[in-house]
């Protein structure tokens, strides 16, 4: 009975990292996008891309001149095809450490620490929507009014 017992676990782990490893199901399309606001690029932007009817999600941040590559939130590069809703945000800024204090006297967590993220919505409020298909290319332009 002993000798069954190493067995067993080397079975019941193999199952488990083969279920593990196995394709969800869904399928990653490549996106790229640009955002501007009222036409000029939008630098260092966070961004959101929210599945309307399941809630998956890819995200990005965006270069210089506001361009962008989603990652999923499995790791893979794009986004499921369907409907978004897309969110933006102005990155938060570091938060200075106390006055007198080196970075060393100040425990880790706090030396990194940033305000938080601000939304950047339409003027009008109106949501950020796109359809992202399975067909051809993807590559998004926002731009924010």
């Amino acid at each position: 009975m002993k000798k069954m017992i190493p067995v067993f676990l080397i079975l019941s782990l193999s199952v488990l990292l083969i279920s593990g490893c196995r394709d969800k199901g869904e399928k990653v399309i490549p996106v790229t996008g640009t955002i501007t606001q009222n036409g000029q690029p939008l630098a260092d932007v966070r961004v959101v891309f929210s599945k309307t009817d399941t809630g998956a999600m890819s995200f990005a941040e965006t270069d210089t001149e506001g361009h962008f590559t989603l990652t999923h939130t499995h790791g893979k590069s794009g986004a499921e095809p369907g409907k978004y809703h897309v969110s933006v945000f102005q990155k938060g800024k570091p938060i200075p450490l106390p006055a007198g204090k080196k970075p060393e006297d100040v425990p880790e967590e706090r030396r990194n620490q940033t305000t938080p993220d601000v939304p950047i919505i339409n003027s009008d409020q109106s949501p950020i929507e796109v359809e992202i298909t399975d067909s051809g290319q993807n590559n998004i332009v926002i731009d924010i009014k």
